[in-house]
């Protein structure tokens, strides 16, 4: 699927952007948080996310007062 967004695209966008690792408990999903904002990412199965899974995080940068459109544009979306 072309502009498909992946986890590794994503979590370096994340760190880029001030978002922090937070550590993990058992259940196989990556936290990163700044500000009050924590943003879940799946930690198994394939690398590229859903076009449900990026447009939730999208709507959590957008609370957390990033462009949602400039994210897109800086995601290749």
């Amino acid at each position: 699927m072309p502009n498909q967004v992946n986890r590794r695209d994503m979590e370096r966008w994340l760190r880029d952007h001030g978002f922090t690792l937070l550590t993990g408990g058992k259940t196989g999903h990556i936290f990163y948080e700044r500000a009050g904002v924590k943003i879940t990412l799946p930690g198994h199965g394939p690398q590229d996310l859903t076009k449900k899974h990026v447009g939730l995080i999208l709507r959590q940068l957008e609370l957390a007062g990033f462009d949602k459109d400039q994210v897109r544009r800086e995601l290749g979306s």
